[in-house]
């Protein structure tokens, strides 16, 4: 057992032990307290009726009829003392309790608890009762009347009852710190784990059916590794796709050295390789940059207002210039001019990236649809692309927006990097936006953006804060 453990069980242990030692004392106490009341005389409202009758017997009835009906009395002893303190069924009594009584008909003739008799023969009797300890809890006094030689019972401390409860709690106490102990225990376990590279336990299926905060605890733990082992997979893949994208311009570059040290005369062409393959590194660079700031959360200045309409109007401008050397269109229907909260630079890196990528797939005499849009049912702006490219197959449509994934299909008709998708994911995430990919049913391939308007922006920063 962990040190977590025996906190838990000592603490709860001594704290029902703590209130099994104070019911325990509370019981002890009110039986003392019953006791002490032994020892005085009983001047409760049943008492005199009791006291009368027996009063009656004996100044009627003398000595002997007194006898008699106090050996049939009920439970509670009353007491007939004649002038030398002896009871009449020679009974032992507290001395003080008999004082008591005298004194009290000392101080008033008439007390109700006390009753004095004077026989015919001249005998004079004192009449009264005392009070009896009871049991908590316990009911009224019946049964046989006392021996003669009736003492108080004493109260002991409830040694027994006291043991039997802190065996209890001790068992108790042990099953709820295991309860609590053992899904931080396997927690441990997994962090350790985790702090040497492996991500692969889980510690969900060690909380089984339990619904608290460690259950909750352990699902969040299984998720953060999830996560981070997601990353780590992606950074190898980006480690990997990177020394692979890195190596074929630069054995480009190689090339074109030594065949311009090899042929002086074609020194202009090689030079001309050897730029544009500078270019390509140069490009990658700056993309590769541009995605580890987006993963990294640096995204600038993201306060700024801005017209969506009038970023994607530049975006197209840029592109129909690039379309009209390739025999290709690029439309637009821009049919509102919603204002959004962001980094304009962003913004336009990403619909410039997705607007290329559908022209690089669209064939010659195509054409490239984007269009502005506010949604109905609520406030977020939705801009889409559509190409007439050849489309993406289903299964490999959810890889499209990872970094470097290119299909056979792209290897073999488009250049680039495979990033553009990959930052315009990432960007339209950080405007707290979606974006999503689709074929169409004719042919080609249509990408939907949607970004909450600057409303809808405010109201996610004001709920996000609470």
């Amino acid at each position: 057992m962990g040190r977590l453990f025996w906190k838990f069980f000592l603490s709860i242990w001594l704290a029902q032990a703590a209130a099994v030692l104070a019911i325990s004392s509370g019981i002890w106490l009110k039986g003392c307290h019953e006791a002490r009341k032994t020892g005085s005389v009983d001047a409760s409202p049943a008492t005199g009726f009791q006291l009368d009758s027996a009063a009656a017997t004996l100044e009627h009835g003398g000595r002997d009829a007194l006898r008699a009906l106090l050996r049939k009395t009920a439970y509670r002893p009353l007491f007939a003392i004649d002038q030398d303190n002896h009871d009449v069924l020679d009974r032992a009594l507290n001395p003080a309790v008999v004082e008591q009584a005298r004194q009290l008909m000392r101080q008033d003739e008439h007390f109700p608890a006390v009753r004095r008799v004077t026989t015919a023969g001249g005998q004079t009797y004192l009449l009264f009762m005392p009070r009896m300890a009871r049991e908590p809890g316990a009911g009224p006094m019946r049964g046989p009347p006392p021996p003669p030689d009736w003492q108080p019972r004493p109260v002991h401390f409830p040694v027994m009852p006291m043991l039997y409860a802190m065996i209890a709690s001790l068992v108790s106490a042990a099953l709820l710190a295991w309860h609590f102990a053992k899904p931080i225990r396997s927690l441990r376990m997994a962090f350790e784990s985790a702090s040497t590279g492996d991500l692969e336990p889980r510690v969900g299926v060690a909380m089984g059916r339990r619904h608290d905060e460690l259950a909750d605890l352990g699902r969040d733990f299984d998720r953060m590794a999830a996560r981070l082992q997601s990353l780590m997979d992606g950074q190898r893949r980006l480690l990997h796709d990177v020394s692979h994208e890195m190596r074929s311009p630069l054995a480009r570059l190689q090339a074109a050295i030594g065949l311009a040290r090899q042929r002086p005369e074609r020194i202009e062409s090689s030079l001309e390789r050897i730029e544009r393959e500078s270019v390509r590194i140069d490009e990658l660079v700056g993309e590769l940059l541009t995605l580890s700031r987006l993963d990294a959360g640096v995204v600038g200045d993201m306060s700024r207002e801005i017209n969506i309409g009038e970023v994607v109007a530049e975006v197209v401008d840029d592109a129909r210039f690039e379309a009209d050397a390739q025999d290709k269109k690029v439309g637009l229907q821009d049919n509102c001019m919603a204002t959004v909260r962001g980094n304009a630079e962003l913004l336009h890196r990403a619909f410039e990236n997705v607007v290329r990528n559908a022209l690089k797939y669209t064939g010659k005499g195509g054409h490239v649809d984007v269009k502005v849009a506010l949604e109905e049912a609520s406030p977020h702006v939705l801009v889409t692309i559509c190409d007439q490219g050849p489309g993406v197959p289903e299964q490999e449509m959810p890889l499209i927006f990872e970094p470097f994934y290119r299909g056979d299909s792209a290897r073999s008709k488009t250049g680039g990097h495979g990033l553009g998708l990959a930052i315009a994911k990432r960007t339209v995430e950080a405007h707290r936006g979606s974006i999503r990919a689709m074929n169409l049913d004719s042919r080609g391939l249509c990408v939907q953006i949607r970004l909450p308007i600057l409303g809808a922006a405010k109201r996610q920063e004001t709920s996000q804060r609470h």
